[in-house]
């Protein structure tokens, strides 16, 4: 399946997808090869500025131990390239009560940004109106 015009700019809730969808995900994710995850200096910055003690690899296992959050597909005006992009949130808990999100590009197999919310935050003031439920997973 090829990016629909009418998903650009759009993002879909995990509670929002089918099993396939999820799996499409899982898969395209587990594809990928430790060596060939690339941080971005952003990523790199974010972890300094959050003060995140964290490595690549303890970035880069996240996705072994990790629930999808979203999925979105964005117009990279930078590169100028149409990108699927999904965040991720660990299960393990770091520095004593914290979770490590990352946003990974599906597209360029590049991690995006990271930070850390609480494992009590169950963003209770999701702003549902951002997504979008009839949004197509590439692949799914």
């Amino acid at each position: 399946m090829r990016i629909r015009k009418i998903d650009i700019g759009r993002r879909k809730h995990v509670s929002q997808m089918t099993s396939e969808e999820k799996s499409v995900i899982w898969k395209r994710l587990n594809d990928v090869q430790e060596y060939e995850w690339k941080m971005t200096g952003h990523a790199l910055d974010r972890l300094v500025e959050k003060g995140i003690k964290a490595t690549k690899h303890d970035v880069v296992s996240t996705v072994y131990n990790a629930e999808i959050i979203e999925y979105r597909i964005v117009h990279n005006a930078r590169f100028n390239s149409i990108d699927e992009r999904v965040i991720l949130r660990s299960k393990a808990v770091v520095n004593g009560s914290f979770n490590l999100n990352v946003v990974f590009n599906l597209t360029n197999k590049r991690i995006i940004t990271v930070w850390n919310n609480h494992v009590k935050d169950l963003h209770s003031t999701l702003d549902w109106s951002i997504y979008s439920a009839d949004m197509k997973v590439v692949g799914a």
